[in-house]
């Protein structure tokens, strides 16, 4: 249906459902708005972008200026050993020939703790890492990306998760992880956290934040304040609509820089502990990750250890 000019100079667009009833057609309005609302929103959306980028970079400075300080106090916090026996991993089963590759977290935006291809890569190169959970059900949450809320009488999540059950694989998993970066305790980063409590922000940002009609923006200081950004389930949001890493895939680029393998964390979606192991760091590690015996012999690689970790 073409939309009517009403009087005066804003044009209105309307957005309808049509529903045909004997003898006559019935339009059921949805939205309408203007030419002027339009116009607001992406001046509003551009201000929000402003914003963003103000924010992200002025802190991304001051973390550039405090990166010997900001690794350090990672590097102070005790690394973890996490024997992977019983550990699963889920992959979708068109990749089960190869499920210990870590190429899948490059995809898109990449993964909580990584960068993917999809975000700026002339500014932040993707890196992966392979993510694993201590029990079926996270593995199986965290894949179908199902909150803990997503419960119903009668349903389980597979149910639930609207899935064709023949389109994924379950992989058992052996092996163990060394050096690895305990995120379950508030204690592991408290002084991280005193580094990054001297970060302020600069007049550009609360330029752009007036702009943007935002509230006053405040900056993580405690353990307890950075545990929670860093489990956000809605960690996407900046990388997927502007283009740059979340708090927890910065975090992760520094557990790298400070020479950790992996880092252990608590599952947004069951609370139990899960594993993003940083392929890539395995050089001259004794750690191996390897499937459980009960596996096709036609996989490639049944292994990942020292000798082949980068070439998976």
């Amino acid at each position: 249906m073409r939309p009517r000019r009403p009087s005066g100079k804003v044009w209105a667009a309307k957005v309808g459902i049509g529903r045909r009833q004997p003898g006559k057609n019935q339009l059921h309005e949805l939205e309408s708005f203007t030419s002027a609302s339009m116009q607001e929103w992406a001046a509003y959306g551009q201000a929000n972008r402003d914003y963003q980028y103000a924010l992200f970079f002025d802190l991304e400075s001051q973390r550039a200026a405090r990166q010997n300080d900001l690794c350090a106090a990672l590097r102070g916090s005790s690394a973890c050993r996490v024997d992977l026996d019983g550990w699963f991993r889920l992959v979708n089963f068109k990749y089960s020939l190869s499920p210990l590759s870590p190429a899948g977290s490059l995809r898109w935006v990449g993964g909580r703790f990584n960068y993917g291809q999809e975000i700026d890569a002339d500014r932040f190169t993707p890196f992966p890492a392979l993510y694993v959970a201590e029990d079926f059900l996270t593995a199986f949450r965290e894949y179908h990306s199902l909150a803990p809320t997503d419960v119903t009488s009668g349903l389980s999540p597979q149910e639930l998760s609207l899935e064709d059950s023949g389109s994924w694989a379950t992989l058992r998993l052996r092996g163990h992880v060394s050096n690895v970066f305990d995120l379950t305790r508030s204690r592991s980063i408290a002084e991280f956290c005193k580094v990054i409590s001297k970060f302020t922000l600069s007049n550009r940002v609360r330029e752009a934040e007036r702009r943007a009609n935002r509230s006053a923006t405040t900056l993580v200081r405690a353990p307890r304040e950075l545990m929670a950004s860093l489990s956000d389930r809605d960690w996407k949001y900046l990388p997927v609509h502007f283009d740059i890493p979340s708090n927890s895939q910065v975090f992760g680029k520094l557990l790298i820089e400070s020479g950790f393998e992996g880092v252990l964390y608590r599952s947004a979606k069951s609370r139990r502990k899960c594993l993003a192991i940083f392929t890539r760091q395995l050089v001259g590690s004794d750690s191996v990750i390897s499937l459980h015996e009960d596996r096709p012999s036609e996989i490639e690689f049944c292994e990942i250890n020292a000798s082949n970790c980068l070439q998976v």
